[in-house]
This record gives structure tokens, C-alpha cells and sequence, in this order.
């Protein structure tokens, strides 16, 4: 005989979706205040900034560095799907690993609050992309088995890829005078370490990108 499901209370699922909605408001105003302020933002202050009180918070965080880093990971996350929307019909498996790299670069025009909260903590940049190196690595992993990139020193040249696109993203953030040619540059400079001909990265780190809207 069947086991009889028992009905949920009607409620249930409204108050899960008010709980996710309040959750993402919450990430929202976090990234808000620490694009304004910075990481010595109080929850108090995002408290305030999102018209709610701190117990109400800590319903949905257990402390402020919760907080910060669920906000900081989101930020990115939409960031991701932001880029992949906007390079969905790029097939080239080169390109495939190059404009998002000059995307990323470009965060000041298309994610001014994302942006702001790097700037507002460039100490911690790296904990702010926390993508950047592993999946930077596993791609260019991919391209050297699949023979499209051929190089020694796999592990040396992708610590050092990073840390040109890290050092590029800092002048970008930092320097009011900053060009996105400049963001280009250091991706021509950064791709050529993985064994892209000179010719071959000028065209990959300047080439047209796809459509991008700016806010």
C-alpha cells in the first residue's frame, strides 16, 4: 500500500522564499557598504544601510566575516555568469580563455560595485577573485592536453599569469588614469607567457570583444 504524503503547510514555502529573498537583500547591502566603506564596515552599519536590525543578520550569518565573504563570493558569481552571457557564442578555445581575462579587467565599467569593493581592499585581492587561479589553471590544463597550448613549466607559468592579470586588475582599480589599452597590454604580456606566439597574443588581447554594456 502506498505511503500517503502529508501535505506541507501552505506557508512553508512562501516563508523559504521571503528567507532566500531577505538572504540575497542582505549580500546585496553588503556589497554596498563595503564598495562604500570598506572590510572595516561594521554590521551595524550594513544593518542600517539595509533597514533591518543585527539580529536579523545573524539569522542568516553566524558573524560579519561570514558576511563579508558570502557577499564577496556572490559578487564574483554574478560577475561569472555576467561574463559567460556575454560570451556565449565565442567558440575559439583561445578566445575562450582570453576575453574573459579582459573582461575580468574591465570590472571598474561593467561591475562598478564589485569593483569598488576590491579597490576598497587590494591587501586581499586575491581572497576577492578566488576563482582566478584554479580555473585560470584547469583551463590552460585542458588547452595543453588538447595540444592547443604547448609549454614546460606549467605550474611556474600559470602562478605568473596570475600574477600579471592580479598586478593589471590592481593598476586598473587603483589609478583613475587607468586605460582599458593598458588592461589589453598586460593581457598580451600575460598570455605570452603561456607560449602564445607575439603575433598570435596581440591579436587574442586586442581583437573587438563581444558587445558589453557598461553602467
Amino acid at each position: 500500500m502506498p505511503t500517503r504524503k502529508v501535505p506541507m503547510p501552505v506557508n512553508t514555502g512562501r516563508k523559504a522564499a521571503y528567507f532566500a529573498r531577505n538572504h540575497i537583500a542582505l549580500l546585496h547591502s553588503a556589497q554596498e557598504v563595503l564598495a562604500k566603506i570598506g572590510p572595516d564596515a561594521t554590521i551595524d552599519q550594513i544593518a542600517e544601510h539595509a533597514d533591518v536590525s543585527v539580529s536579523t543578520i545573524y539569522k542568516h550569518f553566524e558573524t560579519k566575516e561570514e558576511l563579508f565573504e558570502s557577499a564577496s563570493i556572490d559578487a564574483m558569481r554574478t560577475w561569472e555568469i555576467w561574463a559567460d552571457h556575454i560570451l556565449a557564442d565565442v567558440k575559439d578555445p583561445l578566445k575562450e580563455l582570453v576575453f574573459p581575462m579582459r573582461l575580468l579587467l574591465r570590472i571598474k565599467h561593467t561591475h562598478p560595485i564589485y569593483a569598488r569593493m576590491i579597490g576598497n581592499n587590494l591587501a586581499e585581492l586575491p581572497s576577492y577573485v578566488p576563482g582566478i587561479a584554479s580555473g585560470l589553471a584547469l583551463h590552460i590544463k585542458e588547452l595543453v592536453k588538447a595540444k592547443i597550448l604547448e609549454m614546460d613549466n606549467i605550474e611556474i607559468r600559470i602562478q605568473s599569469v596570475s600574477a600579471c592579470l592580479l598586478a593589471a586588475m590592481g593598476n586598473q582599480l587603483q589609478s583613475p588614469r587607468a586605460k582599458e589599452s593598458e588592461a589589453d597590454a598586460a593581457v598580451e604580456i600575460a598570455i605570452g607567457i603561456l607560449g602564445i606566439s607575439p603575433a598570435k597574443a596581440k591579436k587574442l588581447a586586442h581583437e573587438k570583444l563581444p558587445s558589453i554594456k557598461r553602467s
